[in-house]
């Protein structure tokens, strides 16, 4: 589990002019995260709904 948790988290020490810059750089990507695994849960749990229906007829 920590092998993938180094693939998605970057391990540099950037260094940023204002402390603002490193927390927009987190948010961003922290937000990318998030629609990219919403998404995906949106798909799966679509996917699902449209082969329940499918079986109900």
């Amino acid at each position: 589990m920590k092998n993938i948790k180094k693939d998605f988290i970057s391990s540099s020490q950037r260094e940023y002019k204002w402390k603002v810059g490193t927390v927009i750089a987190s948010s961003l990507s922290g937000f990318i995260v998030g629609i990219i695994v919403s998404v995906i849960i949106f798909l799966s749990l679509f996917d699902l709904s449209w082969k329940i229906e499918s079986l109900a007829f």
